[in-house]
């Protein structure tokens, strides 16, 4: 059994424009971001009108690693009653390694977003998008 949904994602793009994309540009390619992530101990939400999540950050390492706790949520999937808080205390790991000419991977872990959630297949599928679809095109057509 998993305790996490993890990916990883490989982007024509240098490690500084992939960790500005997760920190400063999150409007950018996710949801409304109401605060940038500069260090560790911000509290920031994520929003797409009334569905939204509230995360803490609880390590940053620049160009290298964050970790977000979700301390909060209002998660809204049509067709899904009872998923409202299921992300509250989830982490979600970002980390890039260099792999040189312009090219960073990004592994990505959701820890605590596990199949017995309502809204796994939901949330892990949507993470592909955003991630595999929504966040490189963002930082491809920028570069």
């Amino acid at each position: 059994m998993t305790n996490s949904y993890a990916t990883s994602v490989e982007i024509m793009t240098s490690v500084p424009n992939v960790f500005e994309a997760i920190c400063i540009n999150l409007s950018n390619w996710w949801g409304k971001q109401d605060h940038k992530i500069d260090k560790e101990g911000i509290i920031f939400k994520v929003s797409w009108g009334e569905p939204w999540y509230q995360f803490k950050v609880i390590k940053f390492v620049k160009d290298e690693e964050v970790i977000w706790e979700c301390i909060d949520a209002n998660q809204k999937i049509k067709g899904l009653t009872g998923v409202e808080k299921e992300w509250v205390g989830t982490k979600i790991h970002w980390k890039l390694i260099n792999l040189g000419n312009q090219k960073t991977l990004l592994e990505f872990k959701h820890e605590g977003l596990i199949p017995e959630f309502l809204c796994f297949d939901f949330c892990s599928s949507t993470w592909e998008h955003f991630l595999k679809e929504s966040l490189v095109n963002y930082l491809t057509a920028e570069s």
